[in-house]
C-alpha cells in the first residue's frame, strides 16, 4: 500500500512538472524566410560535433543553398566523413563543400538574423540575398 501511494505521489509531481512547460515559438522568418518579398533562404544545423562555429557555417551554407536554388543555380553538396578507431577510442572528421555555379553568377547575401531552439539546440540562420 505504502508503494501505490509513493508512486501515485510520484507521478502527480511529474505531471504537474510538465504543465507549466512553455511552447517554443520560432519567428517568422524560420517558416516564411521570403515574407518580405526579398530572396532569402533558411539554413539550419543540429549541434555539430566540431561546436557552434562549425555549425553556424554548415547552417549558413545551407541557406546560400536555399537562395541558389531560388536563383536557378545547379548546386552540388559533397560531404566526406571519415572514422578512425584506435584501442583508446575513435575520431570522426567531417569535411563538406557546396558548389553553385551558372552563367558565372555569384550568390552574396547577408546574415539578418539567427535563432537556436531551446529544445532541440538546432540553429536556424535566415540569410537575405543583396
Amino acid at each position: 500500500m505504502r508503494v501505490l501511494y509513493v508512486v501515485t505521489i510520484v507521478c502527480m509531481l511529474a505531471l504537474l512538472g510538465c504543465s507549466g512547460a512553455k511552447p517554443v515559438k520560432a519567428p517568422s522568418w524560420v517558416m516564411n524566410p521570403s515574407e518580405s518579398g526579398t530572396v532569402a533562404g533558411v539554413g539550419n544545423c543540429r549541434r555539430h560535433i566540431n561546436g557552434f562555429s562549425a555549425q553556424r557555417m554548415v547552417a549558413i551554407r545551407r541557406g546560400l543553398d536555399e537562395i541558389a536554388m531560388q536563383k536557378g543555380m545547379t548546386i552540388s553538396n559533397v560531404a566526406l566523413v571519415g572514422t578512425v578507431g584506435t584501442r583508446a577510442g575513435t575520431s570522426t572528421s567531417l569535411e563538406s563543400w557546396s558548389f553553385q555555379t551558372v552563367d558565372n553568377q555569384k550568390v552574396t547575401a547577408v546574415v539578418k538574423a539567427s535563432w537556436v531552439d531551446p529544445v532541440t539546440e538546432e540553429l536556424f540562420v535566415w540569410v537575405v540575398s543583396e
